[in-house]
């Protein structure tokens, strides 16, 4: 058990509560925006970190910040998709996937299944050797945990980067004839299948949160020009058939898929002649809206009602966007590097919906937050930030703010 690391402090730009979850001089982060970090009943809070010397998967108890390591990794990093520079064992950093609902986590170390909650950990099933794994997914039920794992012959020894994988990778795979499985892993039976054999690079694979296994997987990477490749965005059907989401134009790039968490529809964002955008449409591809509100984005996650997304701008900002309403309000800042796959800030909801977790390296290291998105919350950005717009500069700014201040201390404590 590890200490409280807990700290708060107040965004600059919209005067928000932010927590700080974490402190430690290494790397630290939540997990991938396909899966939940945090439990159902709000207790802990899941996160990946490399303080102990290697990878390892770790449990923040929200009550009072205590840490208490989950896996027992002493190998290293595996290597693996945006991880190339990883060995032959370790923990795969794109694997961890937390059961929200029965607070534990599934994860992939030394190409072995793994499954740990917070008494112990324990082997579910073998995977090939060597091949390479990535992000992954499991059913709304706890019963099956996706890993989509490709050929190792793709990856030479010349892809020493993620840059590297993104550009060389798909290309020897069409070249050679060579597939990414869908292994299908049965958690109670400890045994895979595997669902699909796709002829090209998948990366990131998840499953409808309704529950009806109907699953969404990507085509990764660019063609040896540089340019992203056609049609991103793939349907897996309960047959084992898949198709693309919708045909995508040539002068289009998708990106980040995941589903809205009401299951209604398949989210992502992308750009076409300079212009971004964010969009949803249906499991048969009907466009239900495509938005743009002037600035790129890094990735964009769906909140608990289907219809509103949290984004982490490039301009060094999290923003919540309503479609419907072409509103965006920011949060708060995360001004992350970017300059490393750990120091995405990854903007992902809880289970509750009252708030956002994300991950950044402002600090020097890759830290994990957290900011409200309670509606209590939004109303007093938005009123500050109606006040500074308009006052910003003025006397009468300078006079108002120590009372604000007083105001928030007083009455505005973090939700």
């Amino acid at each position: 058990m590890k200490a409280n690391e807990r700290a708060t402090y107040r965004d600059s730009d919209t005067g928000a509560m932010v927590i700080q979850w974490t402190n430690a001089p290494c790397t630290n982060q939540h997990l991938y925006f396909t899966s939940f970090s945090v439990t159902q009943d709000d207790r802990w809070l899941a996160i990946l970190s490399d303080r102990d010397g290697h990878p390892n998967l770790y449990a923040i108890d929200r009550r009072d910040g205590a840490i208490r390591r989950l896996s027992n990794n002493q190998n290293g990093l595996l290597r693996s998709y945006v991880y190339p520079q990883g060995g032959l064992r370790g923990l795969s950093k794109a694997s961890p996937c937390l059961d929200v609902s029965r607070n534990r986590i599934f994860y992939v170390r030394d190409d072995v299944v793994y499954i740990a909650d917070l008494e112990s950990e324990r082997p579910v099933c073998a995977l090939p050797p060597q091949w390479y794994s990535a992000y992954t997914h499991l059913s709304p039920d706890g019963k099956t945990f996706c890993i989509p794992c490709s050929d190792p012959r793709a990856f030479a020894d010349d892809c020493r980067t993620q840059w590297e994988q993104l550009k060389k990778v798909p290309a020897r795979m069409k070249r050679e004839g060579l597939v990414t499985r869908l292994y299908f892993v049965d958690v109670e039976k400890g045994v895979s299948r595997i669902a699909a054999e796709i002829p090209f690079w998948v990366t990131h694979v998840q499953f409808d949160p309704t529950g009806t296994s109907r699953m969404i997987f990507n085509l990764e990477g660019f063609d040896e020009d540089g340019r992203p490749l056609p049609n991103r965005i793939w349907c897996l059907e309960t047959d084992g058939s898949y198709r693309p989401l919708s045909e995508q134009p040539v002068t289009e790039w998708r990106t980040h898929e995941n589903w809205a968490l009401d299951g209604q529809s398949i989210l992502y964002h992308g750009w076409r002649v300079g212009e971004a955008f964010v969009a949803a449409r249906t499991w048969d591809g009907r466009l239900l809206h495509e938005t743009s509100y002037g600035i790129q984005f890094w990735h964009a996650t769906g909140a608990l009602d289907g219809k509103r997304m949290f984004v982490d701008g490039q301009d060094g900002t999290i923003a919540m966007l309503d479609p419907a309403e072409h509103s965006m309000t920011v949060l708060c800042r995360h001004d992350s590097s970017y300059d490393n796959q750990d120091a995405h800030a990854h903007p992902l909801t809880t289970p509750t919906g009252r708030s956002v977790i994300f991950t950044s390296n402002h600090t020097g290291y890759c830290q994990v937050y957290e900011v409200s998105c309670s509606p209590w919350q939004m109303r007093r950005i938005r009123v500050y930030g109606r006040l500074r717009r308009r006052l910003a500069g003025t006397s009468l700014w300078q006079a108002l703010r120590p009372i604000y201040k007083r105001l928030r201390q007083t009455f505005w404590t973090p939700t």
